[in-house]
């Protein structure tokens, strides 16, 4: 049996006069809520109205600013007794409203949303944007919200491929969708050299030094430690800084374990916990390489896709959604980077020597093919329009 999946069209869509309602539990910075505001973006502008029923949060603003509209409702809550409540205040909704199809990203407000589609007789769909578990049997239930609509989009033939193994009577309604990113802020054309020696300054790192960056959260699951583990291996004159660009959460314990990995290895002030970082195009633009070494398979990995679209040669773990978002090929081959065997500090070491004994003009030619990538597969139009084009099978 394959393990490709249907993967919708990126041609426009026209949704005039037509409603749609996600249901997301809140609206702070996250995957499933900025894809949230992103679609309800795109649904405005294919002429279509854009209802988004959540607690609320920061990305509210952009929302409206879009003409999208919020409805306030305790969707983030996981009792049993306010879900169920939720479906029938979903429903009176649809029917106020008169949604026309109901579109839920979490598994709290999926049970709602799938009582609300039920009661009201309107297309129920979700998004699985977590990961799949495969046990227990209570979680795996559970889960199975996210596959009762009439369609599942995943984000990664990967993750499409997951929720087939667990739930394979519904292999033939998963669509898969790509993340998109905004390859015009991402486009490094858009920052001059003071503007780099600016972001570096603010790191403490010279203006002259290569400098690696991993963008994610600083917690074990990411693989920082491997990785200032791999470059303590990698051999050659030039000594790179490594950039963390994430927040550790309150994980004091692992950054303390890093400082002192980095300190007993020589790599010392080289090492530098930058934070949670704002401007993210910056970095990107700031650095010579993107390095996400996860110690367990990504769904689909969107730090890789906006390194690409900034044209920075990539390395990354050998497993999950990386596998078809990087292309680990020479450069001359349109490669875009290094995949390296997951959890393994040998092969990373193996993949940070090549990159940094690669020539200047062949990491800048590996560079300009991750943003021709993204810009052919993996920009946030794309992704919008594969979803709405999901919205307009299902509608019709």
């Amino acid at each position: 049996m394959s393990n490709r999946f249907q993967m919708p069209s990126t041609d426009a869509v026209n949704l005039t006069g037509r409603t749609i309602l996600q249901v997301v539990p809140e609206l702070e910075t996250g995957g499933a809520e900025i894809t949230t505001m992103e679609m309800a973006q795109a649904i405005v502008k294919a002429g279509g109205r854009a209802l988004v029923a959540s607690e609320g949060g920061s990305l509210e603003a952009p929302i409206k600013a879009a003409g999208g509209e919020i409805v306030h409702l305790p969707v983030a809550s996981k009792n049993p007794v306010t879900v169920w409540r939720n479906g029938r205040l979903l429903a009176d909704l649809v029917k106020r409203e008169g949604v026309d199809l109901i579109h839920t990203r979490s598994r709290a407000p999926g049970w709602s949303g799938l009582r609300a589609g039920r009661l009201a007789k309107v297309p129920f769909m979700t998004t699985y944007h977590s990961s799949v578990h495969q046990k227990p049997r209570a979680k795996v239930f559970y889960n199975s919200v996210l596959v009762r609509g009439a369609v599942a989009i995943a984000n990664s033939h990967f993750t499409a491929q997951q929720i087939a193994s667990v739930y394979p009577h519904v292999r033939d309604k998963i669509r898969v969708v790509p993340r998109g990113c905004d390859v015009d802020a991402l486009n490094g054309v858009r920052f001059t050299p003071a503007d780099r020696a600016a972001k570096r300054a603010q790191w403490g790192v010279p203006e002259d030094a290569f400098v690696i960056i991993c963008p994610a959260r600083v917690t074990p699951f990411k693989g920082q430690d491997l990785l200032v583990e791999a470059l303590g291996r990698v051999a050659g004159d030039i000594a790179p800084y490594l950039v963390l660009v994430g927040s550790a959460q309150g994980r004091d314990e692992y950054v303390g374990d890093l400082k002192a990995l980095a300190h007993s290895i020589g790599l010392g002030d080289r090492l530098v916990l930058a934070g949670l970082e704002t401007d993210m195009p910056a970095a990107y633009a700031a650095a010579n390489l993107a390095v996400v070494p996860s110690a367990r398979p990504e769904p689909f990995g969107r730090t890789i896709i906006e390194a690409q679209a900034a044209a920075l040669p990539v390395i990354a773990s050998d497993a999950g959604g990386f596998r078809e978002t990087v292309i680990a090929k020479p450069a001359g081959e349109g490669g875009t980077g290094w995949l390296a065997e997951m959890g393994a500090v040998d092969a990373l070491a193996e993949a940070l020597e090549a990159a940094l004994a690669m020539p200047a003009a062949t990491l800048f030619e590996m560079g300009e093919n991750g943003r021709a990538n993204v810009l052919e597969n993996y920009t946030r139009t794309a992704m919008c329009n594969r979803t709405l084009q999901v919205y307009q099978e299902l509608l019709a």
